[in-house]
């Protein structure tokens, strides 16, 4: 998908308010750290790091660079790629969407955070033996999903409606480990917004996690 592509796709309502997000998310708290810590805790200068749904790439993305990593984010918003571009230059970011995008892999670590939960539930499982593919085997994960399990809905940002799905904690977990991944933490850490749910996860070498379809 082209960035002129995403566009006029499911994905136009991101392009649509891309310069209000960026505002308000930079005036709030960077409440991911201390996952992100703990995701590239031991990591090598130079390691390779996907961010899958890295919007216009702060505080996520600037984080990862200022570690010394080398960053990769994939985005379908091609207004968040630009913003994207210009605060991290020395970074990579490629249109598209992360159910069809080609990168290439291996990485040492991955972040999907705050974006899986925008694609239907139906397709995370392939998803997430994706994620696996492109990472090399003890590769780290760092996810975020909407844990409450509630059916498909929608809600605002800016007047703009954004659409939500996810599964049960318990069988996003599942769906992961099916997937090749061992979960070596999950937390609610945002109780008031649909039982928000963070895990942290690491590739196990199985045939399972296969390569990107």
């Amino acid at each position: 998908m082209s960035e002129l592509d995403a566009a006029d796709s499911e994905f136009a309502p991101y392009d649509r308010i891309a310069d209000l997000w960026r505002r308000d998310r930079l005036a709030t708290s960077f409440r991911e750290r201390r996952f992100l810590e703990r995701l590239i805790d031991g990591l090598p200068e130079g390691a390779r790091v996907l961010d899958l749904g890295c919007g216009f790439g702060e505080p996520i993305g600037r984080f990862l660079v200022d570690a010394g990593l080398e960053v990769t984010g994939v985005d379908a918003s091609g207004r968040l790629l630009e913003h994207a571009r210009r605060a991290l230059p020395g970074a990579t970011f490629i249109p598209g969407d992360m159910r069809t995008v080609e990168v290439a892999g291996p990485f040492d670590a991955i972040v999907a955070w705050d974006s899986v939960f925008h694609l239907p539930r139906d397709d995370h499982a392939a998803l997430y033996r994706r994620m696996a593919g492109w990472l090399r085997p003890g590769g780290r994960l760092l996810l975020s999903l909407g844990g409450s399990g509630a059916p498909d809905f929608s809600s605002e940002m800016h007047g703009v409606p954004f659409f939500y799905s996810g599964h049960e904690p318990d069988e996003a977990v599942a769906l992961l480990e099916l997937a090749g991944f061992r979960v070596e933490h999950r937390e609610i850490d945002d109780p008031t917004s649909r039982g928000h749910l963070a895990i942290l996860a690491v590739r196990e070498d199985r045939r399972s996690a296969e390569a990107p379809a």
